[in-house]
């Protein structure tokens, strides 16, 4: 690798404390790293508001230059909301393209957000251009995908000189479903950092957590009917469901349907320090997703000692072999599962220690050392 620092241009549509999934841990921590590295990172949002600072990284937003305040806040994964429409995501993405030269070295855009702004940017500034896919349009809307959406894939998708996927599962729809060519498809997993176990905060109760976004490809309705097949042989078992997203109303209504007012938690957004405190006292981890690129909250709590289930759909499933997958359509085997674990006190303290060791076998600094690899790929070519 070439021994030297870069200025990155970096794209992402949101950013820790305010973030929503993995993206933002993703990017918050991938610029941590590359900061320690030496490396000055621009970072580009489309919002003002509170941001968790990391010296060497700083940012931009449209607002800087006078722009008209965009509408609505962190919630966008998915499908634009929050008063979010086309207008506002092109009047974004043309601001992209129209910044000046700073001097940077590459360009790396997280998602589709803002990936034709910086198809765009790239093509003028002559930079090469990086785009990390989290997930896509075809799996968040489970095959409906919004067309809109869709095309900004694929225009990123096309026009980058690489693209990082989160999973081996996500190169290969890439490949076959946006026509990437493989060989600039690399696969740079996510990562966490180790978390203290804490002492159980729950009055005794034995809690089984799901934790993400409360969308239909999460199949947080399997867990809800799982917890229904549980809950009369575990009465001390308490169904946490923290997150927060449309699938709301619909599973609330579930929930009072299946009877499992007494043992079933909505919690909504939780903060980062909250997430913490859930992980690590947790006894099991649920995470039944019809379709998941990577999983990064299973990482998490494999990190924290907790034993997972996951779906067989999870691209998290592919670092490890210390979690029990099951297909997403499986209920049975979902309850069946989550019955063992809360039964042996044994087998989720040997899962849960299996877990952790390969949760925190490679960190963000591998992720980080690996990327720039990737930036160095084109860096050493010069300015195309």
């Amino acid at each position: 690798m070439v021994e030297r620092t870069l200025h990155v241009l970096m794209i992402g549509w949101e950013w820790p404390p305010s973030h929503s999934g993995g993206l933002g841990v993703h990017v918050f921590e991938l610029c941590q790293e590359l900061a320690r590295m030496g490396h000055r990172i621009t970072f580009l949002l489309p919002f003002e508001g509170a941001r968790t600072e990391i010296p060497g990284v700083s940012f931009r937003t449209p607002h800087d230059a006078g722009s008209t305040p965009y509408p609505g806040a962190y919630e966008i994964h998915g499908s634009p909301s929050g008063g979010w429409g086309d207008d506002d995501i092109d009047r974004f993405n043309r601001w992209i393209a129209g910044l000046p030269d700073d001097g940077y070295d590459i360009l790396h855009a997280h998602d589709w957000f803002g990936a034709v702004g910086a198809a765009r940017l790239a093509h003028r500034l002559s930079l090469p251009f990086v785009l990390t896919v989290h997930s896509t349009e075809y799996d968040r809307s489970l095959g409906h995908p919004w067309k809109q959406i869709l095309a900004r894939e694929q225009t990123g998708i096309d026009r980058a000189d690489r693209v990082i996927a989160v999973s081996r599962h996500l190169k290969s729809q890439l490949v076959r479903q946006y026509r990437a060519a493989p060989d600039k498809v690399r696969v740079v997993y996510n990562a966490v950092r180790p978390s203290e176990r804490l002492s159980a905060v729950t009055g005794g109760r034995k809690v089984v957590l799901y934790l993400g976004r409360l969308a239909a490809m999460k199949g947080v309705d399997t867990f809800l009917r799982a917890a229904a097949r549980v809950a009369p042989a575990v009465p001390d078992a308490l169904f946490v469901v923290a997150g927060e997203g449309p699938e709301f109303p619909r599973l609330l209504a579930l929930a009072a349907h299946l009877n499992l007012s007494e043992q079933v938690m909505f919690l909504g957004r939780v903060t980062d320090e909250e997430r913490t405190t859930l992980l690590t006292s947790t006894s099991v981890f649920v995470l039944p997703s019809v379709v998941e690129p990577f999983g990064i909250a299973a990482l998490e709590a494999m990190a924290a000692g907790v034993p997972a289930i996951v779906s067989k759909t999870s691209g998290v499933a592919e670092i490890t072999n210390s979690v029990f997958t099951v297909d997403f359509w499986d209920i049975d085997e979902f309850a069946s599962r989550i019955s063992e674990l809360l039964a042996y006190p044994a087998l989720r303290h040997t899962m849960g220690e299996a877990g952790r060791v390969s949760a925190t076998r490679e960190g963000w600094e591998e992720r980080a050392i690996q990327t720039v690899g990737v930036y160095f790929e084109l860096v050493t070519r010069g300015r195309r």
